[in-house]
């Protein structure tokens, strides 16, 4: 395997992550996340309140079933990838945009390659907002 296939089986992680939430299919998360992998959400503060590290994929995908499994038509684009590949490591840098919200951002990632193929290691959102005087932001509650 080269560095052109490290490279794309890396952004895929983020793309199955993606799918994972939209489709309601957080059984999938081994396929994403290594066994003690470390998920960030501490820019959902306001949403999540002191519940924003999730650590472990069994953990992460409880996490995102209890708070992204009552959202309907979610819709995430991951965009504008920039990897770095360190032998069996990498970090990735991509954009976000959930499209049935105002909600975008950038995702900070890193892998590793195990056995099973590649698994993110950390995961980092750095929450950001489009227009938020237009769409209601789903991850603050409404006054």
């Amino acid at each position: 395997m080269g560095a052109a296939q490290d490279r794309l089986d890396v952004i895929e992680l983020i793309h199955r992550y993606a799918a994972m939430i939209d489709l309601k299919q957080y059984d999938d998360v081994d396929q994403v996340f290594a066994p003690d992998a470390i998920a960030n959400y501490e820019s959902m503060r306001a949403y999540v309140g002191d519940d924003f590290e999730p650590t472990g994929a069994e953990a992460i995908g409880a996490w995102l079933r209890k708070y992204t499994g009552t959202r309907p038509g979610s819709m995430h684009f991951m965009h504008n990838h920039v990897v770095e590949l360190d032998g069996k490591r990498a970090k990735m840098r991509n954009y976000m945009h959930n499209t049935n919200s105002s909600i975008a951002g950038v995702y900070y990632t890193e892998a590793k390659r195990t056995k099973a193929g590649w698994r993110l290691t950390r995961l980092r959102l750095d929450e950001r907002f489009i227009d938020a005087e237009r769409v209601q932001n789903p991850h603050v509650p409404e006054h």
